[in-house]
């Protein structure tokens, strides 16, 4: 007791401050005592506060407010505030521990958890373990199954994909994955719901797209969509986004990704605990297989090793099929598909049970005075603008400023226009969202989105005459499609100024989906080759034979192989050479075709692989181009059409000689 009153200028400061936490104490105490693994902190807890309370009657009550300001005064630190989570025990009994003013009474002895008193409440532990919901205990306690599931879609992504990204095998990949999900996601307490079917329907739509086209552009394209549509598949099944709006879905899924980023631990820890409960358990024989497996394998190796030597047969079969095919590299690559894929289904399982999206927030709506002057301005300028466009575009009428024609005029300020009507369509649906419903904005924003179908028209004008002019290309191609996209989403917006509730999301998912399904069916590159060739009469000419060849893809092949080729396209357009034989030789149209981009069979260039002239590399391309067929596995109908149209091309060849 001497010692303390040294350090601390008097006990009587704490025995006022005790008495000050017991009523807080009292309650931390009793929410301690319902942690069943802390039942022996409890006793030596309640044996210090016993000692505590045998302290706090030797006291008076004047004494003890004097003393208590004497110790304010002389800087004492302010005990911390009293918490929820109890106080913290001494691990070694008899250990001296902090006392309430912040001094060390004796040493403080290992084992022991330095306090700030026999009854202070302690601070939260740093590290805490994650209390899991009920649908990541469900995937915890199932993960057996479910890492099945993940490791089957993991082998079927390496059967599917390895050296083989868009062929047949796509669209059976979609149609197992979504079949996997139907039958997971309702055992994890995600019931499919019906409108889900158009999603995967779509899904399977654009992967058969993948094998019947081969161009790269929609490659991506169609790669994107498939993610996007996985997406929404997911959330829409864990989530009542009935009533989300734009903003909100597209926020969900950037947080659903953060979320699948976080949950990178999920397969790992979940597997650990699954084979502690087998290793403890009933299924102790499946480390028994698995053992006999690894142990199995340097033995078959040996045996075929041996058999290889003494049937030549057997050893030139061992040699084609698995020291060709399964060499150190290829079982790298394929561990490493189907390992990352695994992995990457469970972390969707993951941040689909997390929960981890809120719902949507009750959006508090402004006054609407202030968004009426401003689109009252906006409304007047976007008038004025579409009554120029009618008399000077559509009509033809008006004096343009001088050394300008009407077509130099009608290909200016595409771009500008497409931007406006993008900032048209957001900014029509932040006004609706954020202010009060008034008449007058009602038919402010009624009047931006006539004017911008307006806007839309001389966008799709000034774009039709670009391409008359310059002929048709796959962005000028998407750019229309876009526009009229656009159009259709405007109507969506008309509809839900004028009526509360109607579903604007759901609206532009399915027109963007179909839109897009359609666009990537017509083969744009097969529709671009068709319209330039008949801006040329028909013929295949040195004007557009550059572009076919750089940027078109082996969807074009039918419209080149049916075409005439002009004789002015020769092989130095092709190869890009001068001054040699070959330059003024008409190029072999089965040559043209092979130079289309996505030709799977092998196309070398001069200089490579010891080719040293022009016509080695024709005669090598034609035997290669003559040569390649399709495989089951990797077949992609567009990449077949191409080598019919070859072989066609040959036939109409060997019918004129």
């Amino acid at each position: 007791m001497e010692s303390k009153e040294k350090n601390y200028d008097g006990q009587e400061n704490r025995v006022m401050i005790q008495e000050q936490k017991e009523p807080v104490l009292a309650q931390g105490q009793q929410e301690h005592q319902e942690q069943s693994e802390q039942q022996a902190r409890q006793e030596r807890q309640s044996q210090q506060m016993q000692e505590g309370q045998s302290q706090q009657t030797q006291e008076g009550e004047g004494q003890q407010t004097q003393q208590g300001m004497q110790g304010q005064k002389a800087g004492g630190p302010v005990p911390p505030a009293a918490s929820t989570y109890g106080t913290w025990p001494t691990y070694l009994q008899g250990q001296p521990s902090y006392s309430a003013m912040g001094g060390v009474s004796g040493q403080a002895g290992q084992g022991m958890v330095p306090t700030t008193g026999p009854q202070t409440p302690p601070y939260p532990p740093l590290v805490r373990p994650k209390v899991l919901n009920a649908y990541e205990e469900q995937l915890k306690s199932g993960f057996e199954r479910y890492g099945l599931c993940a490791l089957f879609i993991g082998v079927l992504t390496a059967f599917c994909f390895y050296r083989n990204a868009n062929a047949i095998t796509y669209p059976l990949f979609i149609a197992l994955v979504y079949l996997v999900a139907y039958r997971i996601l309702p055992e994890l307490g995600f019931p499919v719901k019906r409108d889900s079917h158009f999603l995967a329907l779509a899904a399977l739509i654009l992967a058969v797209n993948s094998a019947y086209t081969a161009s790269p552009t929609l490659h991506c394209l169609n790669h994107l969509a498939q993610m996007l549509l996985g997406t929404i598949f997911l959330i829409h099944q864990g989530y009542e986004d009935k009533s989300w709006d734009i903003e909100k879905y597209i926020s969900s899924m950037f947080l659903f990704w953060f979320q699948v980023l976080a949950s990178l631990p999920v397969p790992f820890s979940y597997t650990t605990a699954l084979l502690k409960k087998v290793k403890q358990g009933r299924n102790r024989n499946i480390f028994l297989l698995l053992g006999g497996f690894l142990a199995g394998l340097p033995a078959v190796v040996y045996l075929g090793y041996l058999l290889a030597d003494a049937d030549v047969v057997f050893k030139m079969l061992i040699e084609e099929i698995v020291l060709d095919n399964l060499n150190l590299s290829t079982l790298f690559s394929i561990a490493l598909i189907i390992s990352c894929s695994a992995i990457a289904v469970c972390c969707l399982m993951g941040s689909l049970a997390s929960m981890s999206v809120p719902p949507q927030k009750e959006i508090n709506r402004h006054n609407p005075l202030a968004a009426i002057s401003f689109t009252a301005m906006i409304a007047l300028l976007y008038v004025f603008f579409c009554a120029i466009q009618v008399v000077y575009l559509f009509a033809g009428k008006g004096r343009l400023p001088e050394e300008m024609t009407y077509s130099e005029y009608a290909r200016q300020g595409f771009f500008q226009l497409l931007a406006v009507v993008v900032l048209n369509l957001i900014f029509v649906l932040n006004c609706f969202k954020y202010f009060h419903k008034h008449r007058v904005l009602t038919s402010l924003l009624t009047l931006i989105s006539l004017c911008t179908y307006v806007m839309i028209a001389s966008a799709v004008y000034r774009m039709l005459l670009y391409v008359g002019a310059y002929y048709l290309t796959f962005l000028r191609l998407f750019v229309l499609w876009f526009l009229g996209v656009l159009a259709i989403l405007m109507l969506g917006v008309l509809i839900s100024i004028f009526k509360a509730g109607f579903p604007l999301f759901r609206w532009c998912l399915t027109v963007i989906t179909a839109a897009y399904c359609g666009f990537v069916w017509c083969l744009p590159d097969y529709q671009i080759a068709r319209y330039n060739i008949a801006q040329e009469g028909g013929w295949v000419t040195p004007d557009n034979v550059e572009y076919f060849t750089d940027y078109l893809s082996a969807d074009a092949a039918p419209v080149l192989a049916k075409a005439p080729l002009s004789p002015e396209v020769t092989y130095s357009k092709l190869y890009n050479c001068e001054n040699i034989p070959e330059s003024k030789v008409p190029v072999d149209k089965v040559l043209l075709i092979s130079s289309l981009d996505g030709i799977p069979w092998y196309y070398r260039e001069v200089n490579s692989n010891r080719l040293n002239t022009v016509g080695e590399q024709i005669e090598v391309n034609l035997q290669a181009a003559r040569s390649w067929q399709p495989g089951i596995r990797s077949y992609n109908f567009s990449e077949a059409r191409a080598k019919k149209m070859v072989d066609m091309v040959d036939a109409g060849k060997s019918s004129l000689n």
